[in-house]
């Protein structure tokens, strides 16, 4: 297999598909079990929670910068050290910028997932797809067809029946409140990450570098910053706020003393974080953002399926139910894969214009998934959660 007339390395060839899968559906498992752990604190030996959304940012931030341990090591076993030095350095301080909107939309989608499925959690995040075209537009001044516009119709009806059970299923100890707040923060968030990816688009347009480069650079300035402002500041604010938007990194830090498990799951999770940039790269390389839209949906159904094994054949503190409102959201689910397809051409409507191949790359509006939560294969620089 051939990418721009370099020959794929087996390796890559066979392990892209099955990685950026495995990888991506742990890094949103983790997370959730991590939130549903419980542990000794500062404040004597009463278990609680672990429920340290900021704290798991830097962990996701510190799982992106090892992809610039990943690059160098490429680099000396490919015998290329001379391309260690970038020509375009300004790369090195202008990735700040794209990475506080990953540093915030990340933290959002965090505090979401103390309330909400992990599942769901997922599903909201195609709420990217709606941002994204009307950012396009908007800023990029991109065309978009009709049946964009449709699959963007449909997504929302899907994203509103995924809501509507979440709501309904009574899932964990958190009241209606709390799922609101968590299902608002959560596609919030996707407002913030289309924003991310105008942003890189405008600054890192003619750059032309490794994505490893990109998101190990965003991996690091969004360690600094969140541990040297954002953990300072929630730690400071009103305890009576609530999880979430107080944080006593202290009491994190005695949690992870006192607890094997957190401090494994939080290893856990910096390297899923890694794998999951390190694949995704490999799939963004060989694939299309056709391709990327299907993996992305057997990724979320892969999150759902392991949850309901771990709940039902683990332990049932962990993972998520299955209740009569779960066909709600598998109805969703369906209606949003359906609603993707649609927008990226995949399924094509009769009576529907599409544009020709020739044109369709210029013409499609960004959406390949970056970063975050991560980052979330949407946007192409950054894969994160």
């Amino acid at each position: 297999m051939k990418v721009e007339g370099h020959e794929v390395p087996l390796f890559q060839r066979a392990t892209a598909i099955p990685g950026m899968l495995l990888f991506g559906t742990f890094t949103v498992v983790i997370a959730k079990i991590l939130f549903q752990t419980e542990g000794r604190g500062r404040y004597g030996h009463k278990k609680h929670l672990y429920t340290k959304p900021w704290l798991q940012t830097v962990a996701m931030f510190v799982g992106m910068l090892g992809c610039l341990l990943v690059l160098e090591i490429y680099r000396i076993v490919t015998n290329n050290l001379k391309k260690a030095v970038v020509s375009h350095k300004r790369v090195y301080f202008i990735s700040i910028v794209p990475s506080m909107f990953d540093l915030i939309a990340t933290s959002l989608m965090n505090i979401g997932l103390l309330w909400i499925p992990a599942s769901i959690w997922q599903m909201l995040r195609g709420s990217m797809v709606v941002f994204s075209a009307i950012f396009s537009v908007i800023f990029l001044k991109r065309k978009l067809y009709v049946f964009h516009w449709v699959g963007v119709f449909i997504v929302v009806c899907a994203l509103v029946l995924v809501g509507i059970a979440c709501i309904k299923s009574d899932v964990g100890d958190y009241n209606v409140t709390h799922e609101l707040v968590g299902i608002f923060l959560v596609v919030g968030a996707q407002v913030i990450q289309a924003s991310q990816i105008i942003v890189e688009d405008h600054l890192l347009h003619n750059v032309k570098v490794n994505p490893l480069l990109i998101v190990g650079l965003e991996g690091l300035w969004g360690t600094v910053v969140t541990i040297g402002v954002f953990l300072p500041i929630v730690a400071h604010t009103p305890e009576k706020w609530g999880e979430g938007f107080h944080e006593d990194t202290i009491d994190s830090l005695y949690m992870m003393k006192y607890s094997g498990q957190i401090v494994g799951l939080t290893i856990a999770y910096i390297f899923a974080i890694l794998g999951y940039n390190m694949f995704g790269m490999f799939v963004t390389n060989m694939f299309t953002a056709v391709h990327r839209t299907i993996l992305e949906a057997v990724r979320t159904f892969c999150i759902w399926v392991v949850d309901l094994i771990i709940h039902y054949g683990i332990s049932r503190s962990f993972g998520e139910e299955w209740n009569k409102w779960s066909f709600m959201e598998l109805g969703g689910f369906v209606l949003l894969m359906c609603g993707m397809f649609v927008y990226n051409g995949i399924v094509q409507l009769p009576g529907l214009k599409y544009p020709n191949k020739k044109k369709k790359s210029e013409e499609q509006p960004i959406l390949e998934e970056t970063s975050s939560d991560e980052s979330d294969l949407t946007p192409q620089l950054s894969d994160t959660d």
